[in-house]
């Protein structure tokens, strides 16, 4: 993939590098590239697009001409070390002069062309207070370099060019290959940064200007055409469309937009021709702000990556000591030469480039892969702790139902009165905004209202009240109203309430005549999804309850169903209470909410988890957001969260047993500097390939633009369930 420097022409202020996008440790102000090693410089040197053929071509170039010198090195030294080092005779005098020659001559070219590079990485470094290994590898290349010269121009002692070379192509191509793999950490946000267009139809005084999407304000006017994505947050101003806003909403049935509607950049438009008002710069709109959150999450250090930060902390110091001592006792016991080797084999055993990439790298990694299933971590320590939850708390209304009730049952006292309660009830909601009253049209959608219906007004608490043409009274609402205007209840809705095998929920009856003539039963809509989240949070073995501001009887159905305990009638801080009683218990609790009235106890639980946030990240009371209301991403982000602190603990275990084992044997002088070179190579490989697991099959974010989503995408629809009518 080509790249550009992300902050081309402007100051680089964000302390990430400009190749792979990962946080620096320091970063200058300048309008030059930043890079956090000099892998990267290289691995952009490659990558980067650029007018100047030859330009573009060098590194790549570079490293394949310095592969082919180290190759005759590696062969001159052989044949040198084979049958003309030890020679008396003028031929193989002349043979070794030739050979020792020869070497340092192919040996320049790639110190000047791999080692500059590395050099001048490590001198930035040094100027920024940083002592890097960049350091360390340098100066032992170096001096096996001038060791190797000085011999060759006396005609005495060994030469280590090929050493050299060796060490400087091997740590090259590991850099540059650290660095393609870093890069991929930072994947899933360019997947999400690819969901709208660079460049967007700005209309401007009756024309219309292709114009970058950087560059568009607020109050600007953008077109977009069916089958493209919406760039950038805004109004309808003129048009219609139908757009898929399944990304951010997580439903599957597209949404019709008029005149004055908003729409969401990075949803896309199905069908219509639209003209928006831009109502937000591109960093702040949705798609932006998720953005700009999954990249504050990585400058967010959890635990283990401070462990790896305290350890990284002494590595240098602790290094440099062991290879000075190796140096002199080598160079005292031995000789000089072998003592050098020595060193620079503790050097590069212990280069710690697996050990600063063990954390950091597979956090990332994950970070971006749960932004893309639809999963924002707040920050790498979100990510931790909910791998360490014993114990989850759900609220009901808004989380584990969808808030909005539905009818489930119509009852009636006589059969023969059905048809007239079913108009008169629909001329009633008619002309009603109560949520019960659009519950019951919508359950009545196909019955024609009774027109004779007149003077309905509404009694706060209680229900409706009106009358017919013909004068009679007709009272609709709560079974206690029906009480209070002395209606008569009859034997069959009598026994209905009194039963207990019918489910507990809301009632709302109808009486006229003196007499109650019908009761709806109305209950909230669980979500469809909720029994399998539930389930599998089970067999986890993770302990649950419901936490409810509702009636007892309004959640024991719903508790029945789960079949979990319920604590209902809670206040904001009882439930507050709940949540600490829960953590005296289970010591890592979570709460899911919907982020709207539970933040007291999001914020107080161990790990809050915010349900619905794809139009708005910014609810700071939760450490997680799920962009969708889609219940089972609770268990996906639970599993994914202990699956990255495994590999965050296999990475760390094996840096650490790595560098151990390695730097004893090197002390020992038991290893070759061109094997330690590889071995620290296929070390940080080893890590990168364990870390970018997490981006693997996890279902990966469609980012299509030509058509409508699948609903197999990774953030699934909510699959709403349609109310059926049942009368009884």
């Amino acid at each position: 993939m080509k790249r550009m420097p992300k902050n081309l022409g402007q100051c680089n202020n964000s302390n990430t590098c400009d190749y792979c996008g990962l946080p620096m440790s320091a970063a200058p102000v300048t309008n030059e590239p930043s890079y956090c090693c000099f892998g990267c410089r290289f691995a952009d040197g490659i990558s980067r697009t650029s007018g100047d053929t030859f330009a573009h071509l060098t590194p790549a170039c570079a490293l394949g001409l310095c592969t082919f010198l180290t190759m005759n090195v590696v062969m001159m030294t052989m044949a040198l070390w084979s049958y003309a080092d030890s020679g008396s005779s003028p031929f193989e005098l002349a043979l070794r002069n030739f050979l020792r020659y020869g070497a340092m001559a192919f040996s320049a070219p790639v110190l000047l062309l791999l080692g500059r590079p590395l050099f001048s990485h490590a001198i930035v470094a040094l100027q920024r207070w940083h002592f890097s290994t960049d350091l360390l590898l340098t100066t032992g290349v170096v001096a096996a370099f001038t060791v190797s010269v000085i011999n060759t121009i006396r005609d005495s002692g060994h030469v280590y060019f090929e050493v050299g070379c060796v060490i400087l192509v091997l740590v090259t191509l590991g850099r540059w290959l650290e660095a393609s793999g870093r890069s991929n950490a930072c994947h899933a946000l360019e997947q999400l940064e690819r969901l709208v267009p660079d460049t967007v139809t700005r209309c401007s005084l009756g024309r219309e200007i292709e114009t970058a999407r950087l560059l568009i304000e607020v109050g600007d006017e953008v077109r977009v055409l069916a089958g493209q994505r919406i760039p950038l947050d805004g109004c309808v101003v003129k048009g219609r469309a139908i757009v898929d806003e399944q990304f951010f909403t997580g439903e599957s049935t597209p949404v019709e937009k008029h005149l004055g509607d908003s729409v969401l950049g990075g949803s896309l438009n199905l069908d219509g021709d639209v003209v928006l008002e831009v109502t937000a710069p591109p960093s702040e709109g949705a798609l932006g702000r998720l953005i700009k959150a999954v990249r504050q999450a990585r400058l967010s250090k959890g635990r283990y990556q401070q462990i790896s930060d305290t350890w990284s902390q002494w590595f240098f110091p602790a290094i440099s000591i062991i290879a000075v001592a190796a140096f002199i006792h080598h160079g005292l016991t031995v000789d000089w030469d072998h003592g050098l080797l020595t060193a620079l084999a503790v050097v590069l055993i212990a280069c710690p480039c697996a050990l600063a990439l063990a954390t950091p790298l597979a956090v990332w990694t994950a970070l971006g892969t749960a932004a893309k299933k639809g999963v924002l971590f707040r920050s790498g320590e979100a990510l931790e702790s909910l791998a360490a939850i014993r114990a989850i708390r759900w609220d009901k209304t808004g989380t584990l139902t969808m808030g909005t009730p539905r009818v489930v049952r119509l009852y009636c006292e006589s059969p023969f009165d059905r048809t007239e309660i079913e108009r008169l009830t629909a001329g009633l909601t008619n002309a009603s905004n109560h949520v019960f009253s659009r519950a019951i049209r919508e359950f009545l959608s196909e019955v024609d209202p009774n027109g004779s219906i007149v003077g309905v007004r509404t009694i706060a608490g209680r229900g409706l009240q009106a009358k017919t043409v013909r004068g009679a009274d007709i009272r609709f609402g709560s079974v206690s109203w029906m009480d209070d205007c002395d209606l008569v209840w009859g034997p069959h809705l009598s026994e209905i309430l009194r039963d207990r095998t019918v489910p507990d929920g809301s009632f709302v009856a109808i009486g006229y005549h003196g007499q109650v003539r019908g009761v709806f039963q109305i209950e909230e809509t669980m979500r469809p999804e909720a029994v399998a989240a539930i389930q599998a949070c089970r067999e986890s073995g993770l302990n649950q309850a419901i936490l409810t501001g509702d009636r007892l009887d309004r959640a024991s159905t719903l508790a029945t169903t789960l079949e979990l305990p319920v604590q209902a009638r809670l206040l904001p801080e009882e439930k507050l209470a709940s949540i600490r009683q829960a953590h005296r218990e289970y010591h890592r609790v979570a709460m899911i909410g919907d982020g709207l009235n539970d933040a007291p106890a999001l914020a107080a639980a161990d790990v809050g988890i915010a349900l619905g946030c794809g139009a708005d990240v910014s609810r700071d009371s939760a450490g997680v957001c799920l962009l969708t209301s889609d219940l089972q991403l609770v268990p996906w982000a639970y599993e994914f969260s202990k699956e990255t602190v495994r590999t965050i603990r296999t990475n760390l275990a094996w840096s650490f047993g790595y560098n151990s084992i390695g730097v004893v044997v090197a002390a020992c002088g038991q290893l070759h500097p061109a094997v330690a070179a590889a071995l620290m190579v296929a070390s940080s490989l080893m890590v990168l390939g364990n870390s970018l697991r997490l981006s693997t099959n996890h279902d990966p974010l469609d980012t299509r633009t030509d058509h409508r989503p699948d609903v197999t995408s990774p953030i699934e629809a909510s699959v709403v369930n349609q109310p059926g009518r049942a009368t009884s």
